[in-house]
């Protein structure tokens, strides 16, 4: 189907509208067995959208919608439509008409509606931006279904699945990415069932061609300037990349440090660090941090040609693998403290790896498989740990922060032995006297927490499904996937790293982890309030309180509107 051809017209007439919502009550009563397919009395298109939400267990009038704040909208679908809509915006004056545009998942992203009663329908129904209008969040609709039809849809009045939005006309087509034919969007012309113009469709194909072009007119241009810079970076006969907010090129040589977490990593780093000028700067990238000279490019929003210095090994020393990030101060400590033969004391928040690290440098101090004690919960631990230490053997006192913890002695005793000895902590909620003792026979490294090495990310993930079994440590990440692991903050360091790497692999066994694959935390974006918005939440707070609860009144006290309330509720992560 053409994406101005729609076969059946917007208007309907009072018997119509009455007889569309008999069918789908009934339908809806009845279930999927109530009668067979094509016997709904409506177009196939709308029938087929209301079965799959009936299979899905669609909620007919849902108490709230998912809303997330769209500021991670995709830039480029942005860029084309917001100019697009401002146009129109002033071709249409005061006509009672929507224009709404939503991502690929159905969230809506931008909004313009200038009549206050279709704004007021609209907002009633949370067709505002922020909310999910996917098929599954709200059922038939004019930006979801054609989401999953992947075709131009016309949803009249009572052909909706939600009931709030009876009373409205949509007319929806795609929005495509016309160099890769990836669907992006959904564009959406919305109005009152009784304002309904017959061109309604073929209006809304033509704006969706206009936000098209304006793709492609961009695209062209910009990478037509990335391309250029590509050239005269690939000239220098080094290792190159060129990088923007989404794109990597890539020369022969630069193709060794690429994968499809570079783009994330380099970008995210840049994103913060790139120079206004030509600087060398040490950028991350996926087999470790790297010399390079980074230079934006010239009428680019931006853009970066970033050349890696070569590595000049000298003739008197073994090359080594680069050190990563945050992580590369802590691995000169370790190293030190094997070297010289200490007692390593592995200090840092919960979940850094304290007990992994120590066991690491037990074995690369030649000790095998060590013993694990833990004091806290263990009574024969000082006995164990002793004589395991008296034959040889490696001993971890493990968590000697948490009561009934060693005494000084012991771990002097256990320091005397000379056997090879690693101690754990979380210091900082450690007594003195614990922090004392441990600090009288050992020396004490604080590992990172994994917002502080997030560089080391991908090198992580990657010894992580090393450690699986097949098919599962064949598993990869697609970039989408790796542009919000890199962005999350992790707050539970790498045991949250380590158990959600574990559990998409074995969902995905040996396939690819995509962004919808992710768990629900990851997949949006987290910020950190301002001021104004951390007065807001409490004022949001104390006003349920007050209210004991109750939605209704906590927003009549608030003097907001009700969907207004369940967006503040959902943006500041209100339980």
């Amino acid at each position: 189907m053409r994406r101005n051809e729609v076969r059946h017209l917007p208007a309907m007439s009072s018997a119509e509208l009455e007889r569309t919502r008999r069918s789908r009550l009934a339908l809806l009563d009845g279930g999927l067995l109530a009668e067979p397919p094509g016997r709904a009395g409506v177009p196939p298109v709308i029938e087929n959208s209301w079965r799959r939400c009936i299979a899905d267990a669609v909620p007919v009038a849902p108490d709230h919608l998912d809303y997330r704040e769209p500021h991670d909208v995709l830039p480029v679908l942005r860029r084309a439509a917001e100019p697009v809509i401002d146009r129109l915006a002033e071709s249409f004056g005061e006509v009672p008409v929507a224009m709404v545009l939503s991502d690929a998942t159905g969230r809506i992203v931008l909004r313009h509606v200038a009549v206050r009663r279709q704004r007021d329908v609209m907002d009633r129904a949370s067709a505002a931006e922020g909310f999910d209008f996917s098929e599954p969040s709200v059922g038939t609709n004019g930006l979801g279904t054609v989401l999953v039809e992947r075709r131009p849809v016309l949803v009249r009045g009572p052909e909706h699945y939600n009931p709030l939005l009876e009373d409205l006309t949509c007319a929806g087509t795609p929005i495509v990415e016309p160099f890769t034919g990836r669907m992006i969007g959904s564009f959406s012309l919305t109005c009152a069932t009784r304002d309904v113009h017959p061109l309604m469709s073929v209006m809304t194909g033509d704006i969706g061609r206009q936000i098209e072009g304006r793709i492609l007119e961009e695209a062209g241009e910009r990478r037509m300037r990335l391309v250029e810079a590509y050239l005269a970076v690939d000239r220098a006969g080094a290792a190159a990349l060129v990088v923007d907010e989404e794109t990597v090129l890539a020369n022969r040589l630069g193709l060794a440090h690429t994968g499809p977490e570079l783009h994330p990593l380099l970008w995210q780093y840049l994103a913060e660090h790139g120079p206004r000028r030509p600087t060398r700067m040490r950028v991350p990238l996926v087999d470790g941090p790297r010399d390079a000279l980074v230079e934006p490019i010239p009428g680019l929003r931006p853009a970066y040609s970033v050349r890696l210095v070569p590595v000049v090994p000298s003739p008197e020393r073994t090359p080594v693998r680069p050190e990563r990030g945050a992580r590369s101060e802590v691995e000169r400590e370790l190293a030190a403290v094997v070297r010289h033969r200490e007692i390593a004391a592995l200090t840092g928040d919960p979940g850094t790896g304290k007990l992994r690290t120590a066991r690491d440098v037990l074995r690369r101090g030649g000790a095998g498989d060590p013993l694990v004690v833990e004091p806290a919960t263990d009574d024969g631990w000082f006995d164990a740990a002793r004589t395991a230490l008296a034959a040889g053997r490696g001993v971890v006192v493990r968590r000697v922060h948490e009561r009934p913890g060693p005494t000084a002695a012991q771990l002097r005793t256990l320091a005397d032995l000379g056997g090879p000895l690693a101690i754990t902590a979380d210091l900082d909620a450690a007594s003195d006297d614990v922090v004392g003792a441990v600090r009288q026979v050992a020396t004490t490294v604080r590992l990172p927490t994994l917002a502080q090495r997030r560089d080391d990310l991908p090198a992580l993930v990657r010894d992580l499904l090393a450690e699986l079994p097949e098919p599962e440590s064949t598993t990869r990440f697609a970039p989408a996937a790796w542009e919000r692991l890199m962005a999350w903050h992790w707050p539970g360091n790498l045991a949250e790293l380590r158990t959600t790497v574990v559990a998409m692999a074995r969902r995905a066994a040996g396939g690819v982890v995509e962004l919808a694959d992710l768990p629900p935390e990851l997949r949006g974006p987290r910020r950190t309030l301002t001021g104004m918005e951390s007065a807001e939440r409490d004022a949001v707070v104390e006003a349920l309180r007050a209210a004991g609860g109750n939605r209704t009144r906590a927003a009549r006290a608030l003097g907001i509107g009700r969907n207004t309330l369940y967006r503040k509720i959902r943006e500041f992560g209100i339980d």
